[in-house]
């Protein structure tokens, strides 16, 4: 309708980010919404690198007490050289996400298009592209359907005998592209890791060597295929391409899938086929219904300044430049709102894997941060929009996670710690690894199944089910604070403290000018702590059970270290009023709480 949330431009993508997302929680795209030739970007959830691993370093254990001893006595370099050594995971990466291809159409005779429009219907999930050759008006329509778990792409002009194009599937490595003749193309490879730094690009050759020594050679196989149904016109096989002349309207239907569950690519790609072998019509009812059931349940609506009500009819770019130059745009940041919950809704869905760092899209064989599940903020980050944005249903795939990795989780607390519960580190893969992953100044940090499992809490809040509550939540939540009940030790001064600590993405100047990142007591630790055992204990008691448990949270809660007002006003980020190397970073860690 007029007044649905629509992200619009006049020109098509010119990069990655500039493309239109659609997702139906397993099968992404990015449609760029090219005239002579469009590019669609493809993911599927599970094309990942590696495979399952216990990456727990046995040293790690024995050297715990020397470590606290260290940065008990103020030597956080001393204490994360030695956690470097003896406590990171071996090897110390974990494997990358990676994109499943690319889907290529080259059109014929439309090089000189007028009235160009490209569109994002936040409530429909539809992305359209529509300009004019000549007296003939031509649109495109892009939907990722979860009723039909396929992509679908259709293509259409008002006058017939308009449509002729070349089609095709491909991906940049360890792929091949073959056709199957009469109307599909099959893509099939294996995610195998690549060496492309995103954040070292200029390591000497004997680093280069032993990073490259740490990526796994195997990962999941995929199969993608592409078929063309056309109405009017002919199709054909054009070496690996489809060829389509002069047709009406055509529309595409691409499905994945993998063998990372155990099952066979071929066959599941078979059925997906089968089940979205309808009319374009039926296709778009049962996806259009599917994604509005969700997406509608919410409307926000901030009014735009009396003085200038015309720039809610302006593109989105030409928005986002009045807002650059400070100017007010409330409906831009209402339209910002919707887009969060309609990502979360295409990259997390029941039976889906859980929203990674960039939810599901992602162009990059070795893509920034691996493009992994990141506990330090960033999944947690993609889920917020979950239960205030009344799409309780998207947190199935979280709580999926945090189950597949709990195995390891009790691994890592018991072998690297010595203690009862289960930890995340600031990583976890498709696997559900979680030993410490890339620098010990970053990696040991054990707070992230505790963060995690707050989810749990929030989600209870929202539908108050005792049920899940019993079943799900709690016990997760008791699992993770017991892990910190046993991790916290006796600073000497009748308090619990965490040792050793980390507060996210920052580092601290002590006195003598030595730097930092590990220490004692970082203020984001307490506040996760104080919010689990109050919720926890809340839980035990609306539960009636475990009260002697109750007993125990609530008893170190009191040796709890109150937070701080630092010499600036602050709120103090670490345990001593330390000041910051480079002040005014983005990330505020110790805001938690707020």
């Amino acid at each position: 309708s007029a007044a649905d949330p629509v992200l619009w431009y006049r020109h098509a993508a010119q990069k990655w980010g500039d493309a239109l997302p659609v997702g139906n929680g397993r099968l992404g795209g990015m449609v760029y919404g090219g005239v002579a030739k469009e590019h669609i970007q493809l993911n599927e959830d599970t094309v990942w690198n590696g495979k399952k691993r216990d990456r727990i370093n046995p040293e790690a254990l024995k050297a715990l007490p020397e470590v606290r001893r260290l940065l008990f006595e103020g030597k956080p370099r001393e204490a994360e050289a030695l956690e470097e050594q003896k406590m990171m995971g071996i090897p110390n990466r974990q494997p990358p996400y990676q994109p499943l291809g690319d889907l290529t159409i080259e059109f014929s005779g439309h090089d000189h298009a007028m009235d160009y429009r490209r569109e994002l219907n936040l409530a429909t999930g539809i992305v359209r592209v529509m300009y004019r050759i000549g007296d003939a008006a031509c649109t495109r329509e892009v939907f990722s359907s979860a009723p039909d778990q396929a992509l679908v792409v259709r293509l259409a002009c008002d006058q017939p005998g308009q449509l002729s194009f070349h089609a095709t599937l491909t991906r940049s490595e360890d792929s091949q592209t073959t056709v199957a003749t009469p109307d599909r193309v099959i893509l099939q490879g294996e995610a195998i890791a690549h060496t492309n730094f995103w954040i070292t690009p200029n390591l000497a050759p004997d680093k280069l060597k032993a990073e490259q020594d740490q990526l796994e050679r195997t990962g999941v196989k995929f199969r993608a295929v592409l078929r063309a149904m056309n109405e009017g016109g002919q199709l054909e096989v054009s070496g690996s391409e489809l060829a389509v002349s002069k047709a009406n309207a055509v529309t595409l239907s691409i499905v994945a899938a993998t063998d990372y569950r155990g099952g066979d690519p071929a066959a599941a790609c078979t059925q997906y086929l089968a089940r979205a072998a309808k009319p374009y019509a039926a296709l778009k009812m049962a996806h259009t219904a599917d994604h509005e059931k969700l997406f509608r349940r919410v409307d926000l609506e901030l009014a735009p300044p009396v003085s200038d009500s015309s720039i809610e009819t302006l593109p989105t770019d030409e928005r986002l430049a009045r807002i650059k130059k400070g100017q007010d745009d409330p409906g831009l940041s209402a339209l910002y709102f919707q887009f969060g919950r309609y990502l979360l809704m295409g990259s997390s869905r029941p039976g889906s894997m859980a929203a990674n760092l960039q939810g599901i899209w992602n162009d990059r064989m070795a893509p920034p941060w691996d493009s992994k599940y990141t506990t330090n903020i960033n999944v947690e980050m993609n889920y917020w929009p979950a239960e205030v944005g009344n799409l309780a249903e998207t947190t199935g795939p979280l709580f999926d996670l945090v189950k597949m990795s709990l195995d390891s989780g009790r691994r890592t607390a018991k072998e690297m710690y010595g203690a009862r519960g289960f930890a995340f580190h600031h990583n976890i893969d498709a696997w559900g690894d979680t030993a410490p992953v890339d620098y010990a100044y970053c990696g040991i940090w054990p707070m992230g199944g505790a963060w995690m499992a707050l989810h749990y809490w929030e989600h209870y809040q929202y539908a108050l089910d005792r049920t899940f509550l019993s079943r799900e939540a709690y016990p997760i939540m008791k699992e993770a604070s017991r892990f910190l009940l046993d991790f916290l030790v006796d600073d000497g001064k009748g308090h619990l403290v965490t040792n050793p600590s980390y507060s996210p993405e920052n580092s601290y100047r002590m006195a003598d000018g030595t730097v930092g990142r590990q220490t004692v007591g970082a203020t984001m630790d307490y506040e996760i702590i104080y919010t689990l055992f109050h919720a926890t204990s809340s839980a035990s008691q609306i539960l009636g059970i475990d009260a002697g448990y109750r007993a125990e949270l609530e008893k170190a809660l009191k040796r709890i270290p109150d937070l701080k007002i630092g010499k600036h006003g602050q709120l103090q980020e670490w345990s001593e009023d330390y000041d910051e190397p480079s002040p005014g970073m983005s990330h505020v860690s110790h805001l938690f709480a707020l």
